[in-house]
């Protein structure tokens, strides 16, 4: 399965992969708008280890300790500023081979987690962390189990691809299906693009005019099903 998480990390991006799962018929699901990466220019990719932290620094540590090479922490919390994660937890991430680290919340350290440089998406940052909070806040962590995220939540196994335009979630079944159309997408605009480059319209290379002539007869015409018959991706 690790030969996916090269591929998306290799060439592909989040978008396109958010489009491959529409035209496959596979169900993503996608974190919070206002969670993404502490650098634009990290991805990630791999299945999840989850904790429900609780605000339980002993159970970000444990779920750090028993996740494998290749995972992606996933690290929900209750909604109260406090970092979850420094740049000791990111040392030992990139020590133990992680794909990277979802925080549902704030980190800190944050130039230090850069420079170390594990894929890490956070809500922001914040100088607090958990051991330093009033004791009716802190409670005791769940590791390994489904969590929530927004409005959906995320089971154990499940896979994560993140980069600057955010997180997106889909079962491992899913993926060969997922990648098989993802492939078709990256071609399609891969050689629209090449024609745009070379001096092609794309109004011209989508058939623009004759797709609002079809809208102007039927208003409920597809536009996807318009590219789709060209043999186009945008």
């Amino acid at each position: 399965m690790q030969e996916f998480a090269s591929i998306f990390k290799e060439k592909y991006n989040s978008a396109l992969i958010s489009d491959a799962a529409f035209r496959a018929d596979v169900n993503l699901n996608s974190a919070p708008s206002d969670l993404s990466p502490i650098s634009p220019h990290m991805k990630m990719a791999g299945p999840i280890f989850p904790v429900q932290a609780n605000n339980d620094l002993v159970s970000i540590l444990a779920g750090l300790h028993r996740a494998k090479q290749g995972d992606v922490l996933i690290i929900t919390n209750p909604i109260t500023e406090v970092a979850l994660i420094g740049d000791l937890i990111a040392t030992e991430a990139k020590r133990k081979g992680l794909a990277g680290i979802v925080v549902d919340g704030f980190v800190r350290d944050t130039m230090e987690l850069i420079d170390i440089n594990v894929p890490i998406f956070s809500k922001g940052t914040y100088p607090v962390g958990p051991l330093k909070l009033p004791q009716e806040l802190k409670g005791i962590g769940h590791i390994g189990a489904k969590v929530k995220l927004g409005d959906f939540s995320i089971l154990p196994g499940s896979w994560v691809f993140g980069d600057a335009d955010g997180a997106i979630f889909t079962s491992q079944s899913d993926l060969p299906k997922l990648f098989e159309e993802a492939e078709k997408a990256y071609q399609r605009e891969e050689s629209l693009a090449n024609a745009i480059r070379s001096g092609a319209s794309l109004g011209e290379l989508l058939d623009i005019e004759s797709f609002i002539k079809k809208r102007e007869a039927n208003p409920e015409a597809d536009f996807n099903q318009h590219i789709a018959q060209l043999g186009r991706a945008i």
